[in-house]
């Protein structure tokens, strides 16, 4: 598993297993008819079109001070009825500890209420076609950028590409700047490749030779070594396209901060005219239409996606070095350098020919989605802080618009009636389409949005309950997820095809564990369903994530936990985390499949009867007169321990002591242990919120230990 957090992959579904009585599951088949469902409708709506504006004057500076009847907007050729207008001015946070600015704000025109739009930004570190001193430059550039640029409200997201791993999502948007640098600490230049542009140069400058000159590669592994230049290209573009197309439904305005030294110009746009040799021309070429078609169509969906591009150009880090290994082998040779690499073996990109080099792709990426191109990465600091200035003013224009669900592509053209002025906005966006027309990526993205963010931007999920138990032996630390689904959550899922995706994550948020499952929801109204997953981890601190999905629509619901899981001592007493149980039958499990039979098996470790009982989380009603607890022990050193249990609740807001009577109903032995079936009177507990504590002890070791869990009573 990757250190740092990447595309959640949508993996396969193993097996689901559905755990009840067998009388029950009959019964329910039937009584219940599935009726044919219709296909998903979407009706014709009036919604709010918010785009993002940049304007600027001659110079570069922004201008902030025009007014609504300043702009003129049309979508699809008409004009629009502006109805919202906001002008947003921000200023760089300050270097010492000091109150930030007001935002300046002109009141909008009455309009419904609408989601505030603030600054996203996405770091986006090419290694395919970059090297390591650029890489190296580039995560200085990124960290003066996370320490110096941001304000609060500001959303980041890390990003990279390499032509082993692909692309990845290392952090989704994100207000923690901190998640950022870490991520960024542990990028590794050794993922550069840097190959295409010393290749392209090679393969030009070999049909500048003369026939007497014996050059290193023959002119068949130089057209062999560009193809394969090119198939990288055409990869690196494909993977750009389906993040253009993904970032449509993530709303307002992108900023994406590349470092790279872009794709080399001669391997899209044209060639070069070589040097005559016998009498013609050695090298001729006129471009690549297939890339080029391919890069013009990436450039729009860019566009289409509200998403402009910040390109810093890399090679100048090489260059800035290789220039006096230049001149040193130069003096020390006496004789013209005919290799482009030094003795270290880095390549020297000394006085290119800019066909020969990413410029015009970096320049035209940044120019056609209304960014910016900044040649010299030893200039970041003044190179960002310019960034600052243009992303930091902005307009906000808003107009109404009939909504139609056929994901059609709209030209909107934004212009300034002051003479002078130079605008920057997206060229066009999509209409929305439906959720099973989406893209792999664009349902990761979805996904990642659901999972990851405290506030979804694509949609407003349900929330629901999840409960973490812990629980340890000889095979170390082991984590039940266990959630009970809402009637609300499943008849919010019509379609028939719903996704469980488990996630766990660390303190450091990286990616611990993960399962996921699919199930027809549809089969299971008006039962109790538990979902249960689990994971094998080591002691910390973690947070859960469990995300249903209907892959039909789209719709969401998410439950999230924080979980502690403490180191299991090598001898001794230990009591794991306990289970609430209550008399009910008329539920199911869902759960993947397990693949071999395990011992750590929660199921093994938390044995009942579940034609009897029913696990509840944390909350019982009023007036139940006894709850059952099922509590699993370890005793790794001990022999045939004699355990005993005291059991008592805490009043959270009185801090009061309540001893309760209770006895023991069962013992079991499992892999390390046993647990203890125990049964408590709740009788004379009045509603309440309490901490429940059970205490255990070994009178012949003298070993004690403990575990609490919550309990509400209403």
């Amino acid at each position: 598993m990757e250190k740092h957090r990447i595309f959640i992959p949508l993996i396969a579904i193993t097996g689901l297993m559905i755990l009840g009585e067998p009388s029950t599951r009959s019964s329910l088949a039937s009584q219940q008819t599935v009726q044919p469902q219709k296909p998903l409708q979407h009706e014709v709506a009036v919604t709010l079109k918010l785009i993002q504006v940049y304007v600027t004057d001659k110079k570069g500076k922004p201008v902030q001070d025009l007014t609504k009847e300043d702009f003129i907007v049309r979508d699809n050729g008409r004009e629009m009825t502006l109805t919202e207008f906001e002008k947003h001015v921000l200023e760089a946070a300050p270097k010492k500890p000091q109150p930030p600015p007001p935002e300046v704000k002109l009141a909008p025109t009455a309009m419904p209420p609408t989601k505030a739009i603030n600054r996203k930004f996405f770091l986006f570190f090419d290694f395919a076609f970059n090297y390591a001193r650029g890489i190296n430059k580039a995560k200085e550039a990124a960290q003066h950028f996370l320490d110096t640029a941001l304000l609060p409200g500001d959303e980041v997201g890390l990003l990279s590409y390499s032509m082993l791993k692909g692309l990845s999502i290392h952090e989704y948007l994100t207000t923690d700047p901190k998640k950022i640098s870490e991520a960024i600490a542990d990028f590794s230049a050794k993922d550069t490749a840097g190959r295409a542009e010393d290749f392209e140069d090679e393969y030009w400058r070999w049909g500048g030779q003369s026939a007497g000159t014996v050059y290193a590669k023959s002119r068949s592994q130089l057209e062999s070594e560009r193809r394969e230049s090119k198939h990288q290209v055409q990869n690196f573009i494909l993977k750009l396209t389906d993040l253009a197309k993904a970032f449509r439904y993530v709303p307002g305005k992108k900023n994406l901060v590349l470092f790279s030294t872009g794709i080399i110009t001669s391997l899209i746009y044209y060639g070069m005219a070589g040097v005559p040799t016998l009498g013609f021309l050695a090298n001729f070429d006129t471009g690549d239409f297939v890339l080029r078609t391919q890069y013009e169509e990436m450039l729009k969906e860019l566009s289409a996606a509200d998403c402009s591009i910040f390109a810093f150009d890399t090679r100048e880090a090489a260059l800035v070095s290789n220039m006096f290994e230049t001149d040193k082998q130069s003096f020390e040779d006496r004789s013209p350098i005919i290799s482009n690499v030094d003795r270290a073996g880095v390549p020297i990109n000394v006085f290119k020919d800019d066909k020969n080099t990413g410029f015009y792709a970096l320049s035209r990426l940044a120019g056609v989605t209304g960014g910016k191109y900044y040649s010299n990465i030893e200039e970041y600091e003044k190179n960002l802080d310019a960034m600052q200035n243009l992303t930091g003013s902005y307009y906000v224009l808003g107009y109404a618009l009939n909504e139609t669900w056929d994901g059609k592509f709209h030209e909107i053209k934004v212009e300034v009636k002051r003479k002078g002025a130079e605008v920057r906005a997206q060229s066009g966006y999509y209409s929305p389409k439906p959720f099973t027309e989406y893209s792999d990526l664009e349902k990761q993205l979805h996904l990642l949005d659901l999972a990851l963010s405290d506030r979804p931007l694509l949609q407003t999920p349900l929330t629901f309950s999840v409960m973490g138990l812990t629980y340890g032996g000889s095979w170390g630390p082991r984590l039940l997820m266990l959630a009970k689904i809402p009637t609300e959550v499943i008849e919010r899922f019509s379609g028939k095809k719903v996704e469980f995706v488990a996630l766990v994550f660390d303190d450091k948020e990286n990616l611990a564990g993960l399962q996921r499952i699919e199930a027809d929801l549809t089969k299971f109204r008006g039962m109790d369903v538990f979902q249960a997953s689990g994971a094998a981890l080591q002691p910390g601190n973690y947070k859960c994530r469990l995300v249903i999905r209907d892959l039909e629509n789209g719709r969401g619901a998410v439950a999230s936990a924080l979980i502690n899981i403490a180191a299991t001592p090598l001898t001794g007493l230990s009591v794991h985390s306990p289970l609430l149980l209550v008399p009910g039958s008329n539920f199911l499990y869902l759960e993947p499949e397990a693949k071999k039979p395990d011992p750590a098996d929660w199921k093994a470790v938390y044995p009942y009867d579940r034609a009897r009982y029913s696990p509840i989380l944390g909350e019982v009603p009023a007036g139940t007169p006894k709850v059952f607890v099922l509590i699993p022990c370890s005793f790794p050193g001990l022999v045939s321990p004699e355990i005993a249990l005291t059991a008592w609740l805490i009043e959270t807001a009185t801090g009061a002591r309540i001893p309760l009577a209770g006895f023991i109903l069962n013992r079991s032995l499992n892999a390390t242990g046993e647990s203890i079936f125990v049964e408590l009177s709740l009788e004379k507990v009045t509603s309440g919120q309490y901490r429940l504590y059970l205490h255990a002890a070994d009178a012949a070791s003298k070993a004690v230990s403990y575990t609490q869990t919550s309990l509400i009573i209403k």
